[in-house]
């Protein structure tokens, strides 16, 4: 006991037996659709072979592909994939990256949200002359535009 189907032909089924060897058996012969990999069960009858499939090791196959279970969480992952692609930069949450943007973003508190440190310095040195504004009425639109992941984050690159 415990042989396993190898190969479909046309008119046959071919089964790997323990030994090493293998027995050909007519499709009429299994109680059940013979697929390549199920596991069987074989006794001789006569000229004929009753073959059943193994429901102890099949379903002991199928509970252990449903107990694989694998979540990697990377905290420290500055990547994100939308729509197949892989983005990479600073994961901030699109709302609060927005009503920065939209009201503060003059003066750059949210390059300082996004740890853009730099940039946000800069946006507060040029701020009196109003081109952070500008800039930052337009980042806050296309983080409107921005599609957010299931928990309401975006990347934001520089």
């Amino acid at each position: 006991m415990g042989k396993k189907v190898i190969k479909l032909d046309f008119d046959d089924v071919v089964i790997a037996n323990e030994d090493g060897s293998t027995t050909r058996a007519l499709y009429e012969w299994f109680n059940f659709k013979p697929e390549v990999g199920d596991l069987v069960d074989v006794f001789e009858d006569g000229d004929e072979l009753i073959i059943h499939k193994t429901e102890k090791t099949a379903s002991a196959t199928e509970n252990l592909q449903d107990k694989i279970n694998i979540n990697i969480v990377n905290e420290n992952n500055n990547s994100q994939s939308v729509g197949g692609y892989v983005q990479h930069g600073r994961v901030v949450n699109k709302w609060i990256y927005f009503i920065l943007a939209f009201f503060l973003g003059g003066i750059g508190i949210h390059k300082f949200y996004s740890g853009f440190t730099g940039k946000g310095i800069m946006y507060l040195v040029f701020s009196w002359t109003m081109i952070p504004v500008i800039i930052a009425f337009f980042t806050s639109i296309a983080t409107l535009l921005k599609p957010a992941d299931q928990n309401g984050n975006i990347v934001v690159t520089s």
